[in-house]
């Protein structure tokens, strides 16, 4: 399984870069506009979830929420690390639609485990070049008191709001993402070749669960047909 997101669901699921520091009504804007952003997109995961759509589906509609809102190349450049910064443009690109692919996957085949969560946003806050978004995912059942923190940071990229890192239960997705990505690298030689090569095993991996899960799905609904 993929690991970008070590909670396994909405994991399913910045102050604009300008010198000088920001005044009280600039900063209640983008924390307004951080705000709106991930409610945005846990409005879209959900309503994709009730619509009881295919796999194939729910992939596509997240894969579309991914790029309207993360910052995949930022998010791919600090996963590799130093093997990123020396390889060629065209390797980058390459790794960078791979890096996409890899993480969008992951998130959907995650979302399958959805229990009826909500995402409860609660505050934004500037801190330094970023906008902190906390929420809480809040599980169906009132008598299960288990709250899980969420934290997005979001900083303005290329004149775009997107989201940087999502710390869960105080752990880093991004970091976490890095270090599986530091040992992919020192398997595979240090080469954004190598990592290339390993996230298509990943994936072609993935893929070939999914088929089997389908066929398994398959098997069940004849037999209690």
């Amino acid at each position: 399984m993929l690991c970008f997101m070590p909670r396994k669901i909405l994991a399913a699921l910045a102050v604009v870069g300008i010198a000088g520091a920001l005044d009280a009504p600039a900063r209640a804007d983008l924390e307004t506009a951080g705000r709106a952003v991930i409610q945005s997109m846990s409005e879209a995961v959900l309503a994709s979830l009730h619509a009881g759509t295919d796999h194939a589906t729910r992939e596509a509609h997240f894969g579309e929420m991914y790029r309207r809102n993360f910052d995949n190349a930022g998010l791919a450049a600090w996963a590799a690390g130093r093997a990123y910064t020396v390889a060629p443009p065209g390797q980058r690109k390459q790794y960078h639609q791979l890096f996409e692919h890899y993480v969008v996957k992951s998130y959907a085949a995650q979302l399958q485990q959805h229990k009826g969560e909500r995402l409860r946003i609660d505050k934004s806050e500037t801190v330094g070049r970023n906008v902190i978004v906390t929420s809480n995912l809040v599980p169906p059942d009132p008598r299960n008191p288990r709250e899980i923190e969420m934290k997005w940071r979001l900083r303005m990229v290329g004149g775009r709001f997107l989201v940087t890192d999502v710390v869960i239960d105080k752990i880093s997705t991004a970091l976490t993402e890095k270090r599986a990505f530091a040992e992919w690298l020192h398997e595979r030689g240090g080469t954004l070749e190598g990592l290339i090569g390993k996230l298509r095993e990943k994936i072609a991996r993935e893929d070939r669960r999914r088929r089997r899960q389908g066929v398994l799905n398959v098997a069940r609904a004849t037999r209690a047909a």
